[in-house]
C-alpha cells in the first residue's frame, strides 16, 4: 500500500476517533438516569468538567432538542469549602449587571432551611430592544453537601423557554403559574453526587 494512502488511511481514523471522544457524554456525578421530574423523563444529553473543581450536567426529555428545548434540567456541581452565599452572590451579581442593559431581567431569592432557591428570567432582545426574541426562566435550588465521600455546592435547575412564535403564552403561562415550578424543583429529592 502506498505510503500516502496509508497516511490518509491513519488520518481519517484519528479524526474519527476524536469526533466520537467529542460527542461522548460523561455521567460524572453517577446520578442514575433517566431522571423524573413532574411525570416528565429527562435524560442526559451533554455534560462537562471544565476545571477540575466544576461538574455540569443536563438533561432532556427525548423529543427535544437543545437547538430550541421548551424544558432544560440541569445539575451542577462545585466542589470545594465553599459558603452557599457566595456562589449565589456570584449569580446576583451577574444578574443585576445584565438588569442594567436589560429591564425585564428580574430574580427572587427563597430560603428553605440551609438551602435556597434562585428564580430569574433573562431575554435576549432583538438589536433595537423592542422585541424579545428568547425569554428563559431559571429556578435553582442550591444545596452545601458535606459528607465523607465530598464537600461543595449542588445546584438543581429547571430552566423554561419561550420563543418569538409562542412569547405571549409564555409569560401568560408565567404569570398564572410562577409557583409551580418553584415548588417541583424545591421538592424534588436531590440525588446522591458521587464523584466518578
Amino acid at each position: 500500500m502506498p505510503k500516502k494512502s496509508l497516511l490518509l488511511i491513519i488520518l481519517f481514523l484519528y479524526s474519527s476517533l476524536s469526533l466520537d471522544a467529542q460527542n461522548k457524554i460523561n455521567e460524572y456525578l453517577n446520578i442514575p438516569g433517566p431522571i423524573k421530574i413532574d411525570n416528565t423523563f429527562y435524560n442526559l444529553i451533554w455534560s462537562s468538567h471544565p476545571n477540575e473543581n466544576y461538574y455540569k450536567q443536563e438533561y432532556l426529555s427525548p423529543n427535544e432538542k437543545i437547538e430550541k428545548y421548551g424544558t432544560l434540567v440541569m445539575i451542577d456541581y462545585i466542589q470545594g469549602t465553599l459558603k452557599i452565599e457566595d456562589v449565589i452572590n456570584r449569580k446576583v451579581t451577574e444578574l443585576e449587571n445584565l438588569k442594567k442593559s436589560n429591564p425585564v431581567v428580574n430574580y427572587k431569592i427563597y430560603e428553605n432551611g440551609e438551602e435556597y432557591i434562585l428564580d430569574f428570567l433573562i431575554t435576549e432582545n432583538s438589536k433595537d430592544g423592542k422585541e424579545i426574541l428568547i425569554a428563559e426562566r431559571n429556578v435553582y435550588r442550591y444545596k452545601l453537601i458535606s459528607n465523607n465521600k465530598s464537600k461543595g455546592v449542588l445546584l438543581f435547575g429547571v430552566s423554561e423557554r419561550g420563543y418569538k412564535e409562542n412569547i405571549e403564552n409564555f409569560f401568560n403561562n408565567l404569570k398564572n403559574n410562577s409557583s409551580k415550578l418553584i415548588e417541583v424543583v424545591g421538592n424534588y429529592q436531590l440525588p446522591n453526587i458521587e464523584i466518578k
